[in-house]
């Protein structure tokens, strides 16, 4: 795989006694970007997720993060990667600054980091709060900050929005997303709030019976957008421009169908059909429906 992912996991390969849970997973994660894992309870999201953690050992394959082998510079790929799994790990008799603090003379962090992630929780005065009596979301974005102490790389959350309420989800949606654009961090995430996955990942991960299956198109990341248009043939020649060939469905007399992954090429484009005189009529963008298509993905196994 390439070098210039952040994370590489091939052949990933787990026995519980004589059960297999993961049956060759592989997958990769690139720089700064968010990504969705997905499946039914017990297809294997959380027991891949503890061996990128080093939590569990994998019968066979690798996994590599920041250039790392896991297994062979353990110390060095945990280094460069942080992680909540299940619940923040948290002293509930300690206050949320002691918490920070405890952790980052443990990792020999700079003062002026704990003071930009104490900020960065945005707990204020309750900071100095005992964490027992913190919310679920006040705990969340608590373990994150210390999660976040030493710059990682790359981030791993499983069910990060269980427990939250709508407001928590909001606030936790807006922190991953800037956190993706300060900290050049890339995330991996599973949840089972479907909604969440949709407005929250650039890129999503099926798996099922322990095994990495083919992400339906409707889920590859791209937007899908209808144009009708007074010149269908000549707006097709200018879109094959910039956008490929196999990206562009004509669906009748005056209406197009265009999945587009560069909204800057597509900016540009509809920039030049209307130089070229042609008007557009109409232009929306197909709404998904990431339930219905779990559905048809997973059957009537349900999260």
């Amino acid at each position: 795989m390439s070098e210039n992912y952040v994370v590489t996991v091939e052949n990933l390969n787990k026995y519980y006694g004589k059960r297999q849970v993961l049956k060759d997973v592989s997958f990769h994660i690139c720089p700064n970007e968010i990504v969705g894992f997905i499946g039914p309870n017990g297809a294997g999201k959380s027991t891949t997720m503890k061996c990128m953690c080093n939590l569990i050992f994998p019968d066979s394959g690798t996994i590599c993060i920041g250039g790392y082998d896991i297994l062979k510079e353990r110390d060095k790929a945990l280094s460069c990667q942080a992680a909540l799994i299940e619940s923040p790990g948290l002293y509930m008799d300690m206050t949320g600054k002691e918490n920070i603090n405890l952790i980052a003379k443990m990792r020999k962090v700079p003062k002026e980091r704990v003071n930009e992630l104490i900020e960065f929780t945005g707990l204020d005065k309750k900071i100095n709060l005992k964490a027992g009596k913190y919310s679920m979301g006040m705990k969340q974005r608590l373990g994150l900050a210390i999660a976040l102490l030493s710059k990682p790389q790359f981030l791993i959350l499983d069910e990060p929005t269980n427990g939250l309420d709508p407001t928590g989800i909001i606030d936790l949606r807006n922190t991953l997303h800037n956190l993706v654009k300060e900290e050049k961090i890339s995330i991996l995430f599973s949840s089972h709030q479907l909604g969440e996955i949709e407005k929250l990942a650039n890129r999503i991960i099926c798996i099922n019976n322990g095994r990495i299956i083919d992400t339906p198109q409707a889920l590859d990341g791209n937007m899908h957008y209808i144009l009708q248009v007074s010149d269908v043939i000549n707006t097709k020649k200018i879109l094959e421009q910039r956008i490929a060939n196999d990206k562009i469905e004509v669906l009748g007399t005056d209406s197009l169908k265009v999945m587009v992954d560069d909204q800057e090429l597509f900016s540009e484009s509809l920039k030049e059909i209307l130089n070229q005189d042609i008007k557009i009529l109409d232009i929306y963008k197909m709404e998904l429906d990431i339930e219905s298509i779990y559905q048809e993905v997973y059957g009537d196994h349900h999260e």
